[in-house]
């Protein structure tokens, strides 16, 4: 019987070929009665491989979100060092104001979930400069980068809820193909005996041959 450790391959696998040597014993009812289960579980390891994809797109997404205000930050650095060797702006000067501790690295190796916070105090920072600075403009897009990677964090905590979810509908899916591929071979066994029941149910590992000591392999299908 197959067990709730097999993966979902084994558990299709073995009962399509269950579903073949039924038909080719002319037990259809077996065949029909198991297919709705099979069907069942294939839709739903699609949907959980769908599921997963979409959990990496997410991911992507992070990153490319993290990297994008990482770059916003850097460029505000640049400009505020620029800022402030322009002669006319000796009186205003910028970067401390903006980067106390005169670097950026600080801020944007931050633990992911605090950096937009961070890049937002930022901003403030910047607004405090007055809406004339030349290093005004950057204010918006500091906070549009920090909120992309708000949205794409929350896009990927839903993704990995909905792969989760997911992945528990197809082990329920296994389960009730387990539990038919039982109830049809003990209505078989009821029916037909033992050895005729066996030939409508493949193993799915091979018995070891007398006297070797070989390592199992999956049967190879009828």
């Amino acid at each position: 019987m197959i067990t709730e450790r097999e993966s979902t391959n084994v558990h299709l696998t073995t009962t399509r070929r269950h579903q073949r040597l039924a038909r080719r014993y002319r037990r259809e009812a077996l065949a029909d009665t198991i297919e709705p289960l099979i069907a069942a579980l294939a839709a739903k390891r699609d949907t959980a491989e769908d599921k997963a994809f979409e959990t990496q797109a997410a991911y992507d997404s992070v990153l490319a979100a993290d990297a994008d205000l990482d770059d916003a930050v850097r460029n505000l650095f640049n400009a505020a060092e620029q800022h402030d060797r322009d002669a006319q702006n000796a009186a205003t000067p910028a970067l401390l104001t903006l980067f106390p501790t005169g670097g950026f690295s600080d801020l944007i190796d931050e633990p992911l979930a605090q950096e937009p916070a961070s890049v937002d105090a930022l901003a403030t920072r910047l607004d405090s400069l007055g809406a004339t600075s030349t290093l005004a403009p950057h204010a918006a897009k500091l906070r549009t980068a920090a909120q992309a990677v708000r949205d794409a964090l929350k896009a990927q905590d839903d993704a990995i809820r909905i792969e989760k979810s997911a992945d528990a509908e197809e082990e329920i899916a296994q389960g009730g193909l387990r539990r038919q591929y039982e109830a049809n071979y003990l209505s078989a066994r009821g029916q037909w005996g033992k050895p005729f029941a066996e030939r409508l149910f493949p193993r799915l590992y091979p018995a070891k041959e007398k006297g070797a000591a070989k390592a199992e392999t999956p049967a190879k299908p009828v």
